[in-house]
């Protein structure tokens, strides 16, 4: 059995205050682009993940599930970068092996596994995420038309490290519900422009301050806008077509193009 696993960006992100159960408050709009890890299933005794020998998600996603499988995973998502791709590949596993599990339990599970899992589970184009990210609205009408350039760090991030480091926007509540209102009137590459914005990126920056050039260089490279996706490093810009994010890319050293799928 092969699967594919894709990446997201964040192209919004807000922190809110602190939960009871630790986890910060989060409103996230979310996007799953076209850069994919691909994963082989094979029944096995006991579960080995070859090609990814840090490996935690696949292995705690078959654990969950009382299954065990050698599992052969290529990574093309950058690793620690702010783009999903351990949540991803541990979401594809669930799909794949759900057998008569029902969407809720497998979304209990998800849950358990890590805060991106729930929203690559639900096989949502694009998500908007809320509680600690975990809880997902799909927006099937959100605009796909655009383009973006990633170009991903050569030293991953830790995503505790970089929360550890953040402060709650003081105004969560109001930054929250202006995203609500106007996430469902995007039509345009300009629209969506317009809604970007990391709550992280300060933290982000901070521990990895070289990203700020990469930032200038995609704007200057003609982004509508630019941030850090998730906790980061990565940073991408937004294009108004996949053209234009090409050409980007190609003269930035490490960078991609990428659509929503």
């Amino acid at each position: 059995m092969r699967v594919r696993a894709p990446a997201k960006v964040n192209l919004c992100l807000r922190l809110g205050p602190l939960r009871p159960d630790g986890y910060h408050r989060v409103t996230t709009l979310v996007q799953a682009v076209d850069v994919y890890d691909e994963l082989e299933l094979e029944p096995a005794a006991e579960t080995v993940v070859e090609g990814f020998p840090e490996d935690t998600l696949v292995t705690a996603a078959l654990e969950a599930l009382g299954e065990t499988r050698r599992v052969r995973l290529e990574k093309r998502i950058p690793v620690a970068a702010g783009l999903g791709g351990g949540s991803s590949d541990a979401a594809a596993v669930l799909r794949a092996l759900r057998g008569e599990r029902s969407p809720n339990e497998l979304h209990e599970l998800a849950r358990a596994i890590g805060t991106d899992v729930p929203f690559f589970l639900s096989g949502a184009e694009t998500g908007f995420c809320t509680g600690r990210g975990d809880r997902v609205h799909a927006l099937p009408e959100f605009p796909r038309g655009h383009a973006f350039a990633l170009v991903p760090a050569a030293e991953g991030l830790s995503t505790g490290e970089v929360y550890a480091a953040a402060e709650p926007n003081p105004a969560f509540r109001a930054v929250e519900g202006e995203l609500i209102r106007r996430m469902h009137t995007v039509r345009r590459a300009e629209d969506v422009a317009a809604l970007m914005a990391n709550d992280l990126q300060a933290a982000a920056l901070r521990l990895r301050p070289e990203a700020g050039a990469t930032l200038e260089a995609l704007r200057d490279r003609g982004a509508l806008a630019a941030q850090v996706t998730g906790s980061g490093p990565t940073v991408f810009g937004l294009f108004p077509h996949r053209q234009a994010a090409e050409e980007a890319a190609a003269a930035i050293p490490g960078a991609l193009a990428a659509s929503p799928v």
